[in-house]
């Protein structure tokens, strides 16, 4: 996804699967990849009261349970899985701290969030203190349909949640991004995009608003694919706080590309551009009008 201008602010303190260092001067987005838990690394429990167990089973002892946002380090990949919904990853031992009580057990790989961000605590930040998780919620193979679950929590507690299905695999590369738009009644803007990393399978950005509610609403997804330089088809919004963006509006913008060779070279044989405009009235996004 391309945003258009240079005011979103950017950030990656973590990413499940890879975490990578974070940027101080980008801070609010985060990728995520789909190579493995990283021993080493720290994660986020995305759920609440998760449970910590003893051994990589369901039947295991409870050693304790984790608040939404508590921080975990991991210490092992066990070979062990578990399914709940369709989604089937590995137990990992890790540990954590709660209550001022360290320990150390195994928690089921789903429960933990494939990307996060969290926003700086002080009084200069929208949402201070804030932490923000994405990770899969259900997979139906069938269908090839993802549900995602986007959380925001702080201090343990869980503010607001939306689970919404969107075009994507189980490669679970997770693309998240949280921006500050002018909106009506709107805390933040969260995207959030599972893609598969080749060619021929649709990408795009799912667009959420977290409410001054705390209700947590999906109002748009996008979706781009290309096929080896013989075609691509593209979406990418404009935000309010864009260069020429407006006021409570979301426009959208169509690039559709075809490809022929000629000798040595591919050379565009078609293209066609739409937009599409969106007006958010502080409780709905609708689409005010088509330009082809």
């Amino acid at each position: 996804m391309k945003f258009f201008g240079t005011t979103l602010l950017t950030i990656c303190l973590l990413t499940s699967i890879i975490a990578q260092e974070s940027d101080p001067n980008n801070w609010m987005q985060c990728y995520g990849s789909n190579v493995g838990f990283e021993v080493g690394n720290r994660y986020y429990s995305m759920v609440s009261d998760a449970n910590l167990r003893e051994k990589p089973n369901t039947q295991s002892a409870v050693l304790t349970k984790l608040p939404i946002g508590a921080s975990v380090e991991m210490l092992k990949v066990a070979g062990d899985s578990f399914t709940l919904r369709g989604v089937t990853l590995p137990w990992v031992q890790v540990r954590t701290s709660v209550g001022g009580k360290s320990f150390t057990g195994y928690i089921w790989g789903g429960f933990l969030a494939l990307a996060s961000i969290q926003t700086p605590n002080d009084e200069y930040t929208p949402n201070a203190g804030v932490l923000y998780l994405t990770g899969v919620a259900a997979y139906d193979e069938a269908k090839h349909l993802l549900t995602v679950q986007v959380r925001a929590a702080k201090d343990g507690k869980e503010l607001s949640k939306c689970e919404f299905t969107t075009n994507g695999d189980l490669s679970y590369y997770p693309e998240f991004a949280v921006r500050f738009e002018p909106f009506q009644k709107v805390k933040a803007v969260l995207t959030v995009n599972y893609y598969y990393p080749a060619c021929g399978y649709p990408a795009g950005d799912n667009v959420l608003f977290w409410l001054e509610n705390n209700q947590m609403v999906k109002v748009l997804e996008t979706t781009s694919i290309s096929d080896g330089g013989v075609f691509y088809s593209s979406e990418d919004y404009l935000m309010p706080s864009d260069k020429g963006g407006i006021g409570d509006h979301i426009l959208v913008v169509r690039d559709q590309s075809e490809f022929e060779e000629q000798g040595e070279n591919m050379v565009r044989s078609s293209q066609k551009y739409s937009l599409s405009l969106y007006k958010w009235n502080g409780s709905k996004l609708s689409k005010l009008k088509d330009w082809k």
